[in-house]
């Protein structure tokens, strides 16, 4: 890459649809893998110079890249050619070999990666704003690999490369080592990747027959917790007394995890401390499950899963046998909820029944007395005390880019 004047742009072409996952992040934002699509640019490339997600989340991007010093939205001066990379994308892999002035397309003509001047790449970034997606004229070639994710099922399907792919990754640019303290139970012929800060306690078991295991700055897996790779524990995180977490897991920066947990990706800031299922699901941020709660990702038929992701959408196909659903930001799940096969439980959703339907509207709230909206007074003023329980306070465009979905909920009127 390192010729003079070339600089990084990420972008959401606006194509991969992630339900309510969707509400608050772009496309470099989802954990498609273990990393999102920032952080695997960054390993990767080295550097982030700009970002361009869809306009409705450029102010909530903007206040969360903080010190980054990617810029949002335009390309910084001076700069003559951009390495362009699709945001959906979960593997960096065709970058190496990229020419100046070349593409790389998806087998369905999606934009991969590009190397071209800054004038055709400004070009492109106006007309994607527009919603003209349609490639520039240029030399292509097709993707040789990774795949840019259409959809939660597809990035489901991925996990059993892009976790191992992303644990190689990070295990080559940082200080983890392949160890276990005294009392820990292991097998396998993969690495257990730790982190120096990081502490598998005794009693402990780790099995790295299928995969590896990688735990991160700060993380914990406590006595008689059961990790079988390829499984990734993310900066800070704790694996729970006696839980169960199986193969493609990844429990992102900042949560708690018990229980049985498999082929599920949580984003971050999540808590399901207790005993229950949970399988073949993608978890927002600041999402908590009560003790009990369970879902299914099998349907008693061993039928194909089909799912809704947005309240005016349609059921889809999924092509899986196995799949849980989507379970977005600041969603909460009393003790003892079953939660459907296939299901989507938007954002901020707080759900106090048994069995709640397959699809539950963002900001729904659901008890045995009535189905109602979320008042937004009440659930900021619950956000913002859960949120400082972690030293985190909400800033004023995340603020804003909720109320927005909250009035645009409302006003469609509750689906529970």
């Amino acid at each position: 890459m390192g010729a003079s004047g070339t600089i990084v742009a990420l972008f959401d072409d606006g194509l991969s649809r992630f339900g309510p996952l969707g509400d608050l992040r772009p496309s470099f934002e989802q954990r498609l893998g273990v990393l999102t699509g920032f952080e695997r640019t960054k390993l990767v490339l080295g550097r982030v110079d700009a970002l361009f997600p869809p306009d409705y989340l450029a102010a909530v991007v903007t206040e969360g890249q903080g010190a980054t010093g990617a810029i949002v939205g335009r390309l910084p001066a001076g700069a003559t050619e951009v390495l362009l990379v699709n945001g959906a994308l979960d593997s960096l892999e065709d970058a190496a070999d990229l020419s100046s002035g070349e593409t790389i397309l998806s087998p369905e003509g999606r934009v991969a990666m590009a190397r071209w001047p800054v004038a055709l790449a400004q070009s492109y970034f106006d007309r994607l704003a527009a919603n003209d997606r349609k490639p520039p004229k240029t030399p292509t070639r097709p993707m040789g690999h990774g795949r840019i994710i259409a959809a939660p099922w597809e990035l489901l399907e991925r996990l059993n490369q892009s976790v191992v792919a992303d644990i190689t990754l990070m295990s080559r640019s940082s200080e983890m080592t392949d160890r276990a303290s005294a009392g820990v139970q292991r097998f396998g012929n993969h690495p257990l990747l730790m982190d120096p800060s990081a502490r598998v306690l005794p009693g402990a078991v780790v099995d790295t027959t299928d995969g590896p295991v990688l735990v991160a700055h700060g993380a914990t897996i406590r006595p008689g917790a059961v990790v079988c790779g390829p499984v990734a524990i993310l900066e800070e995180s704790t694996i729970l007394e006696r839980a169960h977490i199986k193969a493609r897991t990844v429990v992102g920066p900042h949560c708690k995890v018990g229980g049985e947990v498999g082929s599920t990706v949580f984003q971050g800031y999540s808590n399901k401390a207790h005993e229950g299922h949970l399988g073949d699901a993608l978890v927002g941020e600041w999402v908590n499950l009560g003790a009990g709660t369970c879902n299914s990702n099998l349907m008693n038929t061993y039928g194909e899963v089909t799912t809704r992701l947005d309240a005016a959408g349609s059921i889809e196909r999924t092509k899986r046998v196995f799949y849980g659903g989507i379970i977005a930001d600041h969603a909460k799940c009393a003790i003892l909820v079953a939660i459907n096969t296939g299901s989507t439980i938007g954002t901020g959703a707080m759900i106090a029944i048994g069995r709640p339907s397959t699809f539950v509207d963002r900001f729904a709230w659901l008890t045995a007395e009535r189905t109602q909206s979320f008042r937004f007074d009440r659930f900021e003023e619950a956000l913002v005390a859960v949120m400082a329980r972690r030293g985190r306070v909400p800033g004023p465009a995340y603020l804003a880019r909720l109320r927005a979905l909250h009035e645009a909920h409302t006003n469609r009127g509750v689906s529970g």
